[in-house]
């Protein structure tokens, strides 16, 4: 029996009856593990992944890690070395410069659009995010990402352009790994920024909106300069 074929019937065998909704979840469950390792640095730029050990820290099959290793390289989380072996991508300043710019150019387009268009919920949803952040005692460096994601992707889906989504996402992925790898964490990080464009899109201003954009993503890029 080949490796693959072992890991399947592994996967049967310790996971019970097998059935694809147990595996996806499980897979969520490794898909959230492993992201939240790469976000705390426990598996730095460059590290090599060891499925099977990953596997067994979290009491499951390699076939569910194997499925959870997948989306995180499709996401851009991981690169692929060989047919085998994967590695938390390593960013370089250069790459993470570039990747700043075309962001710049990219969300600052797309703010326009999406601030006559973002549904009033959703600001008022990350408003509330927005507040609980500012009023934690210790927030942590995952908790503000997540509010991150939610306010510059909503603006991205708000085009109603999912290329436009999936381009953001793509060179946020870079962005993001290059400050989690390199950049020393932050208090409170951008929220006085995030909080001006919160307000932008609740005047449906686009012009405001581009202002301020285009502001968070400098105060970023110089943020990240004067901690190296």
């Amino acid at each position: 029996m080949d490796d693959v074929a072992a890991d399947d019937q592994e996967s049967v065998s310790s996971d019970g009856d097998g059935s694809p909704g147990k595996q996806g979840n499980l897979a969520d469950v490794a898909y959230n593990s492993v992201f939240h390792m790469i976000l705390s640095r426990e598996l730095a730029g460059g590290t090599v992944i060891q499925e099977r050990k990953l596997a067994d820290s979290l009491g499951i099959s390699r076939t569910p890690m194997r499925e959870a290793l997948k989306r995180l390289e499709g996401e851009g989380w991981l690169v692929r070395l060989t047919d085998r072996l994967l590695s938390v991508k390593l960013v370089t300043l250069e790459e993470y410069l570039q990747a700043l710019g075309a962001r710049r150019m990219l969300e600052a387009g797309a703010i326009e659009i999406a601030v006559k268009r973002m549904d009033e919920a959703m600001i008022d949803s990350l408003q509330a995010q927005l507040d609980t952040l500012r009023e934690h005692t210790k927030p942590s460096n995952v908790m503000h990402w997540e509010f991150d994601d939610n306010l510059h992707e909503g603006i991205a889906e708000a085009t109603g352009n999912a290329i436009v989504v999936r381009l953001i996402k793509e060179l946020r992925n870079i962005t993001h790994l290059f400050e989690t790898q390199t950049v020393p964490p932050r208090l409170l990080p951008g929220i006085s920024e995030h909080q001006a464009i919160i307000d932008a899109l609740r005047k449906r201003d686009p012009a405001l909106a581009r202002d301020r954009m285009l502001i968070h993503l400098e105060c970023v890029r110089t943020g990240v300069m004067d901690g190296l």
